[in-house]
C-alpha cells in the first residue's frame, strides 16, 4: 500500500512540474586524447545520465562547421562529423536532435545514474591545417515521464605542425676539369639539379643552411630555377654561398587546399648549384665536389 502511495506522488509532482532539468546528473567527459590519422579522429566519451523510466538519449551540434580556433575562415562541414554508439553510426547535425540510444531500465529514483560509453569520429578528411580546433556539441535525456537532462560538451583537438621536405636528388654534383679550374669566364653547373618536394600546413620559410660547410674553395652560388604550388616568394638573384650562412630559398602559404581527402598542392623548387674559379692565380684541384648542404623548413 505504501510503495502504491509513493508511485501516486510521483506522478502528481511529476504533472504538476511537467519538465525539470538536473544537469548535475548528466554530464559528458572525454576520456584519454584525440586518436588523428590522415583521415580521421577519433574521441572517447564517457556520458553519465539520469536513469529514471525511460531515457531516450539525443545529440544534436550546436554550430555548423567545425572551426579553427586560430583561423575562423577554416570551417570544416559537421556533417562529417558522427556519433558512434554500440556500433552504430549516427551523423550529426545542428539541425534536430539526433537519437541514438533507448534506455529501459531505469525506475522512479531520481538519483540514479548509468553511463554510456560513445565516440565521436570526424570523417572523410585530408591533412588539416594547424591550430586547435572545436565544437559546442549538446546531450540530452529525455524520460519517459516528461523530464529532460541536459549537458554541453566541447569536442576539440589539435593539430600539430608539420613540414617536411622531400628529394630524391641527392647533393649537388660539380664535377671540374683541369682546365675549368683555371677558367675564370667559365661557370661550372650540377649534373643533377636538386629537387625539393615541400610540403607543410602552416605558412612556412625554407633555409640553406651551410653550417656544415667549414671552407670552400672557389666560388660556388645557387639559383632558383623554378618552382610549382602555393610558393609566395622566392629568391631570385644568383647568390653566393659562404660557409656557416643561412640562406633564405622561398617563403609560402600552406600546401593543403580544403580538408578534404588528396587536399595537398603540389609543392617544389628546382634549385641549379654553379662554380666557378675566382682567383686565376690560384690552382684548384679538379675533380668532384659535393658539400654538405642543409635544407630547413620551418613555420613562418
Amino acid at each position: 500500500m505504501k510503495k502504491i502511495i509513493s508511485y501516486i506522488l510521483a506522478l502528481f509532482i511529476l504533472f504538476i512540474q511537467p519538465e525539470v532539468k538536473a544537469d548535475i546528473f548528466m554530464r559528458a567527459e572525454q576520456t584519454g586524447v584525440p586518436v588523428i590519422t590522415s583521415s580521421l579522429i577519433t574521441a572517447n566519451i564517457n556520458l553519465t545520465y539520469p536513469q529514471i523510466g525511460i531515457s531516450r538519449l539525443f545529440a544534436s551540434a550546436m554550430e555548423p562547421y567545425i572551426t579553427n580556433n586560430e583561423n575562423q575562415g577554416i570551417k570544416i562541414p559537421v556533417n562529417n562529423l558522427y556519433l558512434i554508439c554500440d556500433g552504430e553510426s549516427y551523423q550529426l547535425s545542428n539541425i534536430g536532435m539526433q537519437l541514438f540510444y533507448i534506455d529501459s531500465l531505469g525506475d522512479l529514483d531520481f538519483t540514479r545514474t548509468a553511463q554510456k560509453n560513445i565516440t565521436l569520429r570526424l570523417e572523410n578528411i585530408g591533412e588539416l591545417p594547424a591550430g586547435t580546433y572545436s565544437i559546442p556539441l549538446k546531450f540530452v535525456n529525455r524520460t519517459s515521464l516528461i523530464q529532460q537532462y541536459e549537458c554541453d560538451f566541447l569536442f576539440s583537438f589539435v593539430i600539430d605542425e608539420k613540414q617536411t621536405i622531400s628529394s630524391f636528388s641527392g647533393e649537388p654534383l660539380i664535377i671540374l676539369s683541369e682546365e675549368d679550374v683555371f677558367n675564370k669566364q667559365i661557370s661550372i653547373k650540377n649534373k643533377n639539379d636538386i629537387k625539393l618536394d615541400l610540403s607543410s600546413n602552416t605558412n612556412w620559410s625554407l633555409w640553406l643552411d651551410t653550417s656544415n660547410i667549414t671552407n670552400l674553395e672557389g666560388e660556388y652560388s645557387f639559383l632558383i630555377k623554378s618552382y610549382t604550388g602555393n610558393i609566395t616568394n622566392y629568391e631570385q638573384n644568383l647568390t653566393r654561398i659562404f660557409p656557416n650562412k643561412r640562406y633564405l630559398l622561398a617563403e609560402g602559404s600552406s600546401t593543403l587546399d580544403g580538408f578534404e581527402s588528396g587536399n595537398n598542392v603540389p609543392t617544389s623548387i628546382i634549385i641549379e648549384y654553379s662554380f666557378n674559379n675566382s682567383d686565376t692565380d690560384k690552382y684548384i684541384k679538379e675533380g668532384i665536389r659535393q658539400y654538405p648542404l642543409t635544407y630547413i623548413m620551418e613555420r613562418k
